[in-house]
């Protein structure tokens, strides 16, 4: 299961063309910036409705024209044919499922789960605590389609209390504060329950690939702290609160200021890790959620590898390709002078980028006419 086909047209650099990647596993082969990148950014809007490089849509639309369009085939579960069609025009998303109208992206990301791993993927070690909420949130949606709901309720509430805050509508705040406590204490239970699994999976998966004796794990750290506390505490909570959220003009204690930390031997590893140590882990999380997604949902993800083995020596790169979980289709991309012929198997498609034209490694375009 997986993508047999995509059609570009204007997307990006990529050519105007439709190619094959009928295959359990895609190699793009190609130096920076002929396109590789973007081909991986076309099957995850495919699969999400959005792109894991930029919030500006406008940016994947080609320089100079004023629309895009990419339409995808793929094959889900029970062999049944999915056609995804993502057109970009006039400042406009328009996605459609087998012809339908798609309103809301939570009714397609359960088509084909996707896991993307990229450089940029290092925030969620060394970057900010929303960065690392975002990657925790993200790994939740992905096989608990209620966390979505939960999280986007929240944050409705959270940003009528901050609007409240804000214009100085004071007596709105008791009701928004009783809403934010009941979808805070969802959210945070979830969270909890889920980081204790993610974190034994983790530390299994940093062991066996770094080598490292030493157990790193990643320890959850609630905003509102206690897990006994109930409602009321709650309440009185943001009530004790309030004069510092009103000076602030923001809300200050919540699910929305929860934080995720790396522990290595009772210590803090970000503060003294190296730019590879960090990197290392960062590839260890999206093995991790890709597992955790398997293992939870009962579903075969599909992968998206960007350069990401470049840095890992040859032990550690053997060692992160074994520990990848089952996957429906995986695409990876290779720089020409990289080791990749061991990593290919029976069926594996190779395909060379240059200049945003995809040929065969023989030299024959592979790609079919739009």
């Amino acid at each position: 299961m997986g993508f047999t086909t995509v059609r570009y047209y204007q997307f990006r650099n990529i050519r105007d063309t439709t190619i094959d990647f009928d295959a359990p596993e895609v190699f793009l082969v190609g130096e920076n910036g002929q396109g590789k990148s973007n081909i991986l950014e076309s099957i995850y809007v495919l699969c999400y409705g959005s792109s894991f490089r930029t919030h500006r849509e406008h940016h994947l639309v080609r320089h100079g024209e004023g629309e895009a369009l990419l339409s995808g085939s793929m094959c889900i579960e029970n062999e049944q044919t999915l056609s995804v069609r993502v057109h970009l025009h006039s400042g406009r998303k328009e996605i459609t499922v087998n012809g339908s109208p798609v309103e809301d992206r939570r009714d397609i990301i359960r088509n084909m789960p996707c896991i993307v791993f990229c450089h940029d993927d290092i925030r969620f070690v060394s970057g900010t605590p929303e960065d690392r909420r975002w990657f925790f949130n993200q790994t939740l949606s992905l096989y608990d389609p209620g966390f979505l709901d939960t999280w986007r309720r929240y944050v409705r509430i959270l940003k009528s209390r901050n609007a409240a805050l804000r214009t100085e509508q004071y007596e709105l705040l008791e009701a928004y504060d009783s809403q934010l406590v009941e979808a805070g204490k969802l959210l945070q239970q979830r969270r909890t329950e889920a980081s204790i699994r993610f974190s034994q999976q983790f530390a299994e998966l940093y062991h066996r690939i770094s080598g490292f004796d030493t157990p790193l794990t990643v320890e959850y750290r609630p905003s509102w702290r206690s897990e006994h506390d109930d409602s009321d505490s709650l309440l009185r909570r943001l009530h004790e609160r309030r004069e510092t959220d009103k000076r602030l003009r923001t809300t200050t204690s919540g699910p929305h200021r929860d934080r995720f930390r790396f522990v290595m031997g009772g210590r803090e590893f970000t503060e003294t890790a190296s730019t590879g140590q960090l990197r290392l882990v960062s590839l260890v999380l999206r093995v991790a959620q890709s597992r955790f997604f398997g293992r939870h949902s009962k579903r075969k993800p599909l992968l998206l590898l960007d350069d990401v083995m470049l840095e890992l020596d040859p032990l550690r790169r053997t060692r992160f390709f074994e520990s990848l979980p089952e996957y429906d289709q995986a695409f990876f991309t290779f720089l020409p002078d990289e080791q990749f012929s061991s990593l290919r198997r029976s069926g594996t498609l190779v395909y060379e980028v240059v200049d945003g034209a995809v040929h065969g490694t023989g030299g024959q375009d592979t790609a079919g006419a739009v």
